[in-house]
């Protein structure tokens, strides 16, 4: 009768509560990870070594130092899990001079009218539709990110500073910060290496509930805990990255891939490697440039465990698949991703555009 929206609420609040009382929950504000830019995700993620410009922000603000353009302005739209939830960002990057860029990127996961049916039904067993409202779950993010060099000769630096804003309806709300930084080398133009340091100092988000009286008692009256004002902190983790390219036929064409490796610091995960605080996540990408036209990608990542109907433990992958075209100064970038490892209906089109330019004098 409802949409499948209407099963969220009490599992929104479930998470919430288990966020809000576990000080380093290992998925917290992990939208912060989902990445932006189609050309990135196409990539499998794996672009940390020599990702530039305005997405840069996002991912290694190292990165930032190396974009051509004066400014660059940037739109991505992406719907997960059949249209359920919503993943939208904005951002623009200036390079001031030489040796300073900035950037700021404004990000947003949502799923929007979900059905709260916990006053649907009323003491006597009645339904009464004028109760049932709706609500939106939401989070934001706004980075703020500056690129500059270093002393030493191709090494350049970068900084991020994160704000987070994520409400449940008007029943729970949170306010967080955190800090990214980021290295890249780049001594040539066939290959180059990059670090990237997220959550450098833990990022911290802070909840607050505000539940009627009426919500609370069908919270208790579904065995679940009312949820308690706290802190979740995400712990630092590492991507470490290395790529390279090759021109072909007289530089008309050019190859080019990437490794990634990411390591969390929240302990063990279903990755390919894990230990008791350390887990490493690798993840790759290839392309295929023609004149700076047309670029096709592919990669791989989320190298998982698994058991099948014979109980037999496998590894699973996650694929990726991408392609870009430049008209002058504008940038367009389709992806074509999961969001986990679920079945075909988590597949997803990503669409990214990008508009590039440097005012004449």
């Amino acid at each position: 009768m409802f949409s499948i929206k209407s099963t969220l609420f009490l599992a929104l609040c479930g998470l919430s509560e288990v966020f809000a009382q576990d000080f380093n929950p290992k998925y917290a504000n992990e939208f912060l990870n989902m990445g932006v830019g189609a050309a990135a995700l196409g990539m499998g993620s794996a672009v940390v070594a020599d990702i530039d410009g305005l997405h840069a922000g996002v991912w290694n603000p190292a990165g930032l130092l190396h974009q051509a353009q004066a400014t660059e302005i940037g739109l991505m739209h992406a719907s997960y899990f059949g249209g359920l939830a919503a993943f939208d960002h904005l951002g623009v990057s200036k390079k001031l001079n030489d040796r300073t860029v900035l950037a700021v990127n404004v990000i947003r996961l949502g799923v929007d009218n979900i059905y709260n049916t916990t006053q649907l039904i009323d003491n006597q067993g009645n339904i009464d539709y004028s109760q049932l409202q709706t609500f939106n779950s939401a989070d934001y993010a706004l980075i703020g990110s500056i690129g500059k060099p270093t002393r030493i000769a191709h090494l350049s630096m970068g900084f991020s500073a994160k704000v987070i804003y994520r409400h449940i309806g008007d029943f729970a709300k949170a306010y967080g910060f955190g800090f990214d930084a980021g290295l890249q080398y780049r001594p040539n133009k066939h290959w180059s290496a990059g670090l990237s340091l997220r959550d450098a100092t833990s990022t911290f988000s802070a909840w607050t509930y505000n539940l009627s009286p009426e919500m609370q008692a069908t919270l208790l009256e579904t065995n679940n805990a009312l949820p308690q004002n706290g802190i979740e902190q995400m712990l630092p983790r590492v991507v470490l990255g290395i790529a390279g390219k090759l021109p072909l036929k007289n530089e008309k064409y050019e190859i080019g891939g990437q490794l990634n490796a990411e390591i969390t610091t929240d302990g063990p995960r279903n990755t390919l490697l894990s230990g008791a605080v350390f887990s490493l996540d690798p993840r790759a990408g290839v392309y295929l440039n023609y004149d700076h036209k047309l670029v096709l990608r592919t990669g791989v990542s989320q190298f998982q465990f698994y058991q099948d109907f014979d109980q037999q433990r496998k590894i699973g992958l996650q694929p990726h698949l991408g392609a870009g075209v430049v008209l002058q100064n504008w940038t367009i970038d389709y992806a074509f991703t999961r969001l986990g490892l679920g079945g075909e209906g988590y597949f997803t089109h990503l669409f990214s555009l990008k508009w590039a330019f440097s005012v004449r004098r």
